[in-house]
């Protein structure tokens, strides 16, 4: 049947329909066809999280989604380990350090051949083993047994994993959802094929989010986005009064000069100024201009035909990113 769908009384509704139609529910992937779900951990607190002793490695608890890999059509598997899930490692080698990678493996032989039906963690065999999700790579040192201490592993389930040992888990969340990561490490791991542009990401730890767009992350919101947001003040000089007589030309005209300075840290750099005059006639203004600029304050230079005071609005930007050049020749030196 060309249509897959659940809940219809007629019993045609195989296992291959459920996960075809609840992958309905999941995120897309990025390189795959329109059936393809990105698959991953479902982030919790201590979702999948490694402990350990001796040989053995101890999983946490977790609810994840694994897409098949052996056929056309598989669809996606969800999972869940419902309570802590011992995995006992094989002895160290007689020479040199083994890696092991410890995954969630689907068989089914329905696509694969296995002769198996199951689901299980365990160190995955990439002769054999096409669907999957890797959680961790694990260092085995030569000769490690029980006896002889075994593998370092965490001194508790979610603390800083040792030298030996690297996070390879990798996240997901349903259709439209943000996926929630424990740390910018995870974040980083979420890159190339199956992440889609559009897909959200909140790093916990950070407090951040971030948009895929054009391949990179872009924060959205939080601490490293206000980072971003250019710094702005504004404020009213009251009251410029040009006094000084300049003679240009033989035309005749007056000019004054107002000091503005910024509270102290407003910015770390010169800001750009943009200056405004507040006039009744306007016709005598000639001339609001802005001259010393620092990060401390600047000058604003006023000109007009008569000395009637007048007030100034000025506007003070910090751009995070340099701004755009859209003159004609944009090779030209900036000028002052």
């Amino acid at each position: 049947m060309p249509i897959s769908t659940l809940a219809l009384a007629s019993g045609l509704t195989s296992a291959e329909d459920h996960r075809t139609v609840l992958g309905a529910l999941l995120g897309g992937a990025a390189e795959g066809g329109p059936l393809d779900r990105r698959q991953g951990l479902f982030h919790g607190e201590g979702a999948a999280d490694l402990g350990g002793s001796g040989m053995t490695a101890t999983i946490a608890p977790f609810v994840a989604a694994v897409r098949g890999a052996s056929a056309s059509g598989q669809a996606t598997y969800l999972v869940a380990g419902t309570e802590d899930i011992e995995v006992e490692l094989a002895d160290g080698p007689a020479e040199q350090d083994r890696i092991d990678v410890l995954g969630l493996v689907i068989r089914d032989s329905t696509y694969d051949g296995s002769g198996e039906q199951l689901a299980e963690v365990r160190v995955i065999d990439p002769d054999v083993d096409e669907t999957y999700i890797p959680l961790f790579e694990i260092t085995v040192p030569q000769g490690a047994t029980t006896g002889e201490g075994g593998i370092e592993w965490p001194a508790e389930p979610g603390a800083t994993l040792p030298e030996g040992i690297r996070d390879l888990r990798d996240y997901t969340a349903a259709a439209g959802g943000v996926v929630r990561v424990p740390d910018g490490a995870a974040r980083g791991r979420m890159e190339g094929e199956g992440v889609q542009d559009g897909t959200l990401v909140h790093v916990v730890s950070e407090g951040n989010l971030y948009i895929r767009t054009e391949g990179e992350w872009r924060t959205v919101a939080g601490p490293a986005h206000e980072e971003r947001r250019p710094k702005t003040l504004t404020g009213l000089v009251i009251g410029i009064h040009p006094d000084t007589e300049v003679v240009d030309g033989g035309i005749t005209y007056l000019r004054g000069t107002a000091e503005v300075r910024f509270p102290e840290g407003a910015f770390s750099e010169a800001p750009l100024i943009f200056l405004t005059a507040s006039t009744r006639v306007p016709g005598r203004v000639l001339e609001v201009s802005v001259s010393s600029r620092t990060a401390e304050g600047f000058t604003i230079n006023v000109a007009r035909r008569n000395d009637t005071m007048f007030s100034v609005f000025w506007m003070a930007v910090e751009a995070t990113e340099p701004p755009l050049d859209l003159r004609p020749d944009s090779s030209a030196e900036p000028v002052e």
